[in-house]
């Protein structure tokens, strides 16, 4: 086993790249005997090397990732081996440590693998900077939870607000309800490489959100977006061009239509650095309220940097303009972000966002004296555990608040939200 895996990056794509077999599709050799049985079958005198690699794919094969990790950390700390480093990256790929996974898969290019492999490993890099759980062709995830909704209709702070110029009481029909529903989703990606540096990504994705008292605020999206991904050069920039289309339908009716086209460019910067542009198109279609319906473009950068080998922090920035049927609804907007992200002992992740956005509107609507000016605040943490088997809980709350000059708008949001997601 120790002489056979020493060949691997040259014997691409031939059945000997064990790791890599696992991706259906991704490769046509034949698949090696299971790890699994062949561990079991192993001879007593075989060296400490070939067990521990063995017994981490075994616990990959099983989907016990944190097993997988900790038998492939103690192989790695043994034998600094690029392939050893491969398999370490998949394992903390489906126990989302995605810092660590990202890390190890550069360790692994620095050997300098044939071109194959050289694919497979920015395969396997965009999946941890997409924040992907598995390393396969397909991918997917079922999620069912319980969300509790501060403010399920997004009404107005207050109930004083002016209208045509004139003082006006709003009823307590139009201020902030509060509800609890139970939400399922489903998302589904396919990345099918095309050859070279090549590959076609699409996603799908359905949402449900059920409220328990207040139906009418229900909501059901679709959405789906294809488009190439390729990697240029070094490998270290890749270029994604996404063309998507998602549906939403409030109480069972249609509400909204939205098409849009992003592209983006990547670039690996060292190890720890990864520079992220993009140029959102968009086009936003009301069913009911044409004056609302506009298209728009932005553009936005972002910077990923990877601290240690557990967290990233990525600030953003993103300017663009909406041009809607009615001018009142036309706006441009200046966006800031902040995420820090990283793993835990225990199996845990934690996730921490805070976004700040002002918008300016062009026209005041018929009845505002002038124009609408909103300052807009999102802060949002997330906790996730693995709890093996492709099963990981999420416990997560978020705030948005809005604050304008007209008061109509100014609102305030909390979502606190529970929910068990299992990867296939």
């Amino acid at each position: 086993m120790k002489r056979l895996s020493l060949h691997l990056w040259r014997l691409l794509p031939g059945a000997a790249l064990i790791w890599a077999a696992t991706l259906a599709g991704m490769c046509e050799a034949a698949s090696p005997p299971a790890p699994c049985a062949a561990l079991r079958t192993l001879d007593i005198s075989a060296e400490r090397n070939e067990r521990l690699f063995l017994a981490g794919q075994c616990a990959l094969e099983q989907r016990q990732f944190r097993s997988a990790a900790r038998l492939l950390e103690e192989l790695v700390a043994l034998d600094d081996y690029p392939v050893y480093r491969a398999e370490l990256g998949r394992a903390y790929l489906g126990s989302q440590e995605f810092e660590r996974a990202r890390t190890q898969f550069l360790r692994a290019l620095e050997s300098n693998p044939p071109q194959e492999a050289r694919n497979l490993l920015h395969m396997f890099i965009q999946m941890a900077d997409q924040q992907q759980t598995q390393a396969r062709e397909w991918v997917a995830t079922a999620t069912f939870g319980l969300r509790h909704d501060s403010n399920v209709n997004t009404g107005p702070l207050s109930a004083d607000v002016t209208l045509f110029g004139l003082p006006f009481v709003m009823s307590g029909e139009s201020m902030p309800k509060r509800d609890s529903a139970w939400l399922a989703t489903l998302n589904a990606v396919h990345i099918r490489p095309l050859g070279g540096r090549l590959a076609w990504q699409s996603r799908a994705s359905l949402e449900l959100v059920r409220n328990q008292a207040y139906h009418q605020y229900d909501t059901t999206q679709v959405a789906i977006d294809t488009g190439p991904h390729w990697a240029v050069g070094d490998g270290r920039t890749n270029l994604y061009l996404p063309l998507g289309l998602a549906r939403l339908y409030l109480n069972s009716a249609g509400y909204a239509r939205t098409l849009w086209l992003t592209p983006q460019v990547s670039r690996t910067v060292g190890s720890r650095d990864v520079l992220i542009f993009a140029l959102p198109l968009q086009r936003r279609t009301f069913d009911d309220s044409d004056a609302m319906s506009s298209h728009s473009a932005a553009v936005s950068v972002a910077w990923r940097h990877t601290i240690g080998s557990d967290w990233t922090l990525e600030p953003s920035l993103r300017a663009g303009d909406e041009d809607a049927t009615d001018p009142a609804y036309s706006n441009r907007t200046v966006h800031a972000g902040l995420a820090l992200r990283g793993s835990l002992p225990w199996g845990l992740r934690l996730s921490l966002e805070a976004t700040h956005t002002r918008a300016r509107y062009q026209a005041a609507e018929v009845w505002a004296e002038e124009a609408r000016k909103d300052v807009r605040s999102n802060l949002g943490a997330a906790l996730s555990k693995d709890l093996g088997g492709g099963y990981y809980a999420t416990l997560s709350w978020n705030q948005a608040r809005i604050r304008s000059n007209l008061g109509f708008y100014s609102s305030s949001r909390e979502q606190w939200q529970a929910q068990l997601t299992k990867a296939f």
